[in-house]
């Protein structure tokens, strides 16, 4: 996992402006952590600088004043050693790097609160221009209408192909009318089928699944949470394939 990847893991940093910011969950200790890996990242070698550490650390949103004591835990707690300020890992800080690292990685989640509707939807839109890396979408929701295809127009450009199954359309004829619109302004082909046996709400992108805890046409109703799901992708690749051709097309 290169720094670029590092950075973009959902939960750990946050992007702003041009500069990425830690989360406030991770202490300055972990903040001093990931800089040092980062660093050894981006320059393939093992330690860095003091003051590169340093300088990372603050651009980080972490105060300067706040480095050297991080460096004197760390050192007392066994997690890194500094030689001629030189910076470098003991086995114990590199396991705690990985701990964390892999723990977030391997399941982002987003949280889409209720009551919040305008920043539910900016949240999902940006999670749609994160997350989704591939031309082709599947989305399984038991519930769609015409405001379920709004968040998507973010991905102008870059979605070809969308296909959704769900068992209920809301304001059909609005729906014909805006989907019609949807796939020329947006230049994709959109199909869609139902089927009384869709319950669950997931969707695939590529090499990624997500479970969506609410319908997209809710955003910002209900409290929701979009997780990754590592482990069931080709499961329920398979799964939507059955259900999407014994399906009612929707025209």
């Amino acid at each position: 996992m290169g720094e670029s990847d590092l950075l973009n893991i959902s939960g750990l940093f946050h992007k702003y402006g041009d500069r990425f910011l830690a989360d406030d969950s991770l202490t300055n200790v972990d903040v001093l952590l990931l800089s040092l890996y980062l660093i050894e990242q981006r320059t393939k070698t093992v330690g860095a600088p003091y003051s590169d550490v340093k300088e990372l650390f603050v651009s980080l949103g972490r105060k300067e004043d706040g480095f050297k004591v991080s460096v004197f835990r760390a050192k007392k707690e066994s997690l890194i050693e500094d030689r001629e300020n030189t910076l470098s890992f003991l086995v114990k800080g590199l396991k705690k790097v990985w701990a964390f690292i892999g723990q977030i990685a391997k399941s982002r989640v987003y949280i889409l609160k209720s009551g919040e509707h305008f920043t539910a939807i900016k949240l999902f839109e940006e999670f749609l221009q994160n997350e989704m890396k591939d031309g082709e979408i599947l989305l399984s929701d038991t519930w769609i209408s015409p405001s379920t295809l709004f968040p998507f127009s973010t991905m102008k450009g870059k979605l070809k192909y969308f296909r959704i199954l769900t068992s209920n359309i809301t304001e059909i004829e609005k729906f014909r009318e805006y989907k019609k619109k949807f796939e020329k302004e947006m230049e994709l082909k959109l199909e869609i089928r139902k089927n009384t046996k869709v319950h669950d709400r997931w969707l695939i992108c590529g090499e990624k699944c997500w479970s969506l805890g609410g319908s997209i046409k809710d955003l910002g109703n209900k409290d929701t949470i979009i997780s990754e799901l590592n482990d069931v992708k080709d499961s329920l690749k398979e799964l939507f394939e059955v259900r999407w051709e014994e399906s009612e097309k929707f025209e």
